[in-house]
C-alpha cells in the first residue's frame, strides 16, 4: 500500500482531486484501477510540459546530491567535442609521426570543437618547466611570452602545473579573476582566454605532459566536458608512448644488426683486436691476434685468464711503459711491440684507447695491433 499513497499523492497535484482521504472508503480493486489512470494522467502531463519546452531551456536534475544543468546548447558543445574526440582517434590511428601526432590532435580541438587554443607541454625532470611541443588556435605568441613550471612556485600553480603535479585535470574557471592565473592573467586576456582546463598526459602510472586547452567564455568546462577531454588525453599519451616503443625497437634492431655486422669484422679483420678491463685482465681477443702471437690458444683459453702483459706486447722497456700508462692514465698511447721473442720477429704497431662511461670514468681498454706498421708508423710521426 505504501506504493499507492506515493502514487496516489503524485497524482492528486496532477488532477486536483483529493484521493487519499477517501481510499480507506473504496474497494482495493477501484483504488488500484484509480491509481492507474491518476498516474497516466500524470504521465501525459510531464509529456506535455516537455513537447512545450524550447531547445535552449535548461531540464535540471540531481546526480549525487549536485545539480547538473543541461542546456540545448550545451548539448551542442558536447556534440562537437565528440566529433573532436573522433577526429583525434582518427588520427591517433593513423599517424606514426610523434610532432605530427600532437599537432594534428591540438588542431582537431580547436577546428572541431571550436576552443581558442590548445597546446601540449612536456614535463621536464631536472628543470621542472613545462616545454610547449605542440598548439593550434590563437596562440599568437603567447607560449612565447608565458612561462609555465610544475613546482611549488607561483609559475607551477596554474592548471598546467597543478594537473602534472597531481595526475588529475584542473580547471580555471574565470582566468580575469582565479587569483592562480596571475603570472599569465595579462597575457591571455589579450588573446581573449577566459577560461582554461589541463588535462594531464598519463601512461603507466607517469605523467609526462599535460594538454591545456582554452575558451573564449569563463566557466566554459564543466564536469562533463572535463571527462571526455581527459579520455582524448588519456588517448593521445598511449600513442605517443607506442610510437615512442616503436622507435626504440626499431632502433633496437637495428643495434642488433649493427652488432652483428661489428662481431663479423672483429671474428675475421686481418688485424690483431683484443680488449681488457681496468686492471689489464684480458676481457676478449679476436683469431687474429691469437695468429699474430703465434699461439694455439682459442679465444676462451685466454679471456678473463692472461693478462695484457702476458701476451708480450709488452717486451720492449718502452713499450711496457706506454702500455702501463694507457691502463693508469686513461689515455691513448700508440707503440711498437714485438709479440714473438727474436731480433728478426716483425715487430707491429700497438693502438691503445681507453673505453670511458658516460661519467667520464675508465671502464677498460681497447688494444688494436696492425702487424708489420711499425716503421710506416714511424714515417708518420704516431710514434
Amino acid at each position: 500500500m505504501s506504493v499507492l499513497h506515493n502514487v496516489l499523492a503524485a497524482a492528486e497535484g496532477a488532477v486536483g482531486v483529493e484521493l487519499s482521504a477517501t481510499m480507506g472508503e473504496m474497494p482495493s480493486p477501484l483504488l488500484w484501477a484509480l491509481a492507474i489512470v491518476a498516474f497516466g494522467a500524470l504521465l501525459i502531463v510531464c509529456v506535455l510540459i516537455l513537447l512545450r519546452r524550447q531547445p535552449s531551456e535548461s531540464v535540471a536534475w540531481a546526480v549525487g546530491g549536485a545539480t547538473v544543468t543541461e542546456t540545448g546548447s550545451h548539448l551542442q558543445h558536447l556534440h562537437r567535442l565528440l566529433r573532436a574526440i573522433r577526429a583525434i582517434n582518427s588520427v591517433i590511428v593513423g599517424e606514426r609521426d610523434r610532432q605530427r601526432l600532437m599537432e594534428r590532435a591540438c588542431h582537431a580541438l580547436t577546428t572541431t570543437r571550436g576552443y581558442k587554443m590548445a597546446w601540449i607541454g612536456l614535463a621536464e625532470t631536472d628543470s621542472k618547466k613545462v616545454s610547449p611541443v605542440a598548439s593550434a588556435g590563437m596562440d599568437d605568441g603567447y607560449l612565447a611570452q608565458v612561462n609555465v613550471t610544475w613546482d611549488d612556485g607561483p609559475t607551477g600553480d596554474g592548471p598546467t602545473g597543478r594537473a602534472i603535479k597531481s595526475g588529475e585535470p584542473a580547471v580555471m574557471r574565470d582566468i580575469e579573476t582565479g587569483p592562480e592565473f596571475h603570472p599569465w592573467r595579462e597575457e591571455a586576456l589579450q588573446r581573449g582566454f577566459h577560461s582554461s582546463v589541463a588535462l594531464p598526459l598519463r601512461c603507466r602510472g607517469r605523467v609526462v605532459g599535460a594538454l591545456s586547452v582554452y575558451s573564449d567564455m569563463p566557466d566554459a568546462f564543466d564536469i562533463e566536458e572535463v571527462g571526455l577531454l581527459q579520455e582524448v588525453a588519456d588517448h593521445l599519451a598511449y600513442a605517443l608512448a607506442a610510437i615512442d616503443l616503436e622507435q626504440k625497437l626499431s632502433q633496437a634492431g637495428r643495434a642488433v644488426r649493427l652488432a652483428g655486422y661489428v662481431r663479423d669484422a672483429y671474428e675475421h679483420v686481418p688485424v690483431g683486436i683484443f680488449t681488457t678491463d681496468r686492471d689489464g685482465l684480458i676481457t676478449s681477443i679476436n683469431p687474429a691476434m691469437l695468429q699474430l702471437l703465434q699461439q694455439e690458444e682459442k679465444p676462451e683459453d685466454v679471456v678473463d685468464h692472461a693478462h695484457v702483459t702476458d701476451l708480450g706486447i709488452c717486451r720492449d722497456p718502452q713499450a711496457c711503459a706506454d702500455a702501463r700508462t694507457a691502463l693508469a692514465e686513461a689515455t691513448a698511447v700508440t707503440f711498437g711491440c714485438r709479440p714473438v721473442p727474436g731480433h728478426d720477429a716483425p715487430t707491429h704497431v700497438c693502438h691503445a684507447v681507453p673505453m670511458l662511461d658516460a661519467d667520464g670514468r675508465m671502464t677498460g681498454t681497447v688494444w688494436v695491433v696492425a702487424p708489420g706498421a711499425a716503421r710506416a708508423a714511424r714515417e708518420d710521426g704516431t710514434t
